[in-house]
């Protein structure tokens, strides 16, 4: 009897487990129902990878990782690993478990976005002294410098097509916005003020770039015309407004907020304005992306 009970204890730990995965794969099947954000809850950087729709929360190995971005497929993340003497980045294998540096030299590597197709992943490096625009492989191959102003180029985005860079940059009086064409290296200005604009995310029709900057003299998230330059606010406040992102479905923006000493995650619809909180479980959350 003794036997049968452990036979069956064993069979319901192994369907267990087989549920579990099932779920995480389900997830990765509807990658817009998931996030990746950090969390400073522990006291140290830690990545935690959410299924919002049905409830599914990972975390990710304690190794000092900030900056995270899918790729196309949700399968695996770019993230920006701190190190002793600056940074480098990683990718990690979601499904496999494993990380893989891609840049290794004494500088600082950050700011990883993936590119639509999941060929490249642009980032921000001082490797050669400015801060630069790079792309380099997921395999680590490939790097390319891709600007290279004397100044500092810094948070690239890709456009949905994947033909284009937005960046921030001071290489002008102040830290504007700018995109860059790759085929062609047509460089555009967008912004002109002397307020600092960063952390642009290019929307997924392409028509418009969410930015934060402190222009209208408090922390807020803004929102620029591609086709007129037009940049109106979204969202203005007292507390410290950061690091937009657009929702898969290009109808809300997301952000950090720091409420007293901690970070939350708030949405703003863009047709109305109306202002949420993203049920993340009560953690303290910061750079928070969406899959896909």
């Amino acid at each position: 009897m003794r036997g049968s009970y452990l036979k069956l204890g064993a069979a319901l730990f192994g369907l267990a487990l087989l549920a579990i995965a099932l779920r995480y794969l389900l997830a990765a099947a509807l990658p817009a129902s998931m996030v990746a954000y950090m969390t400073l809850d522990t006291g140290l950087p830690i990545i935690v990878v959410q299924d919002l729709t049905h409830g599914l929360q990972r975390r990710l190995p304690a190794n000092i990782l900030t900056e995270p971005a899918f790729s196309p497929d949700g399968s695996r993340l770019a993230l920006t690993k701190l190190l002793q003497y600056g940074s480098e980045i990683v990718v990690y294998d979601l499904l496999r478990d494993r990380e893989t540096s891609l840049t290794a030299f004494l500088a600082i590597a950050e700011s990883p976005a993936w590119s639509p197709d999941g060929a490249h992943i642009a980032f921000s490096s001082n490797q050669e002294g400015d801060t630069s625009i790079y792309l380099i492989r997921p395999d680590g191959s490939g790097m390319r410098r891709v600007t290279a102003s004397g100044a500092g180029d810094q948070e690239p985005d890709w456009s949905p097509d994947g033909t284009a860079l937005v960046f921030t940059s001071n290489r002008g009086d102040a830290w504007d916005l700018y995109t860059l064409e790759l085929e062609t290296g047509n460089l555009r200005q967008l912004t002109t003020h002397r307020a600092p604009d960063n952390s642009p995310v290019w929307s997924p029709d392409g028509e418009h770039i969410a930015f934060a900057s402190r222009r209208d003299g408090a922390s807020g998230i803004y929102l620029l015309r591609l086709d007129t330059l037009q940049v109106e606010p979204l969202v203005v406040n007292r507390r410290y407004d950061s690091l937009p992102q657009w929702t898969p479905d290009g109808r809300a923006v997301t952000f950090a907020r720091s409420v007293d000493g901690s970070s939350r995650i708030m949405r703003v619809d863009v047709q109305t304005g109306e202002l949420t909180q993203l049920a993340l479980g009560g953690v303290d959350a910061d750079a928070l992306v969406w899959c896909c």
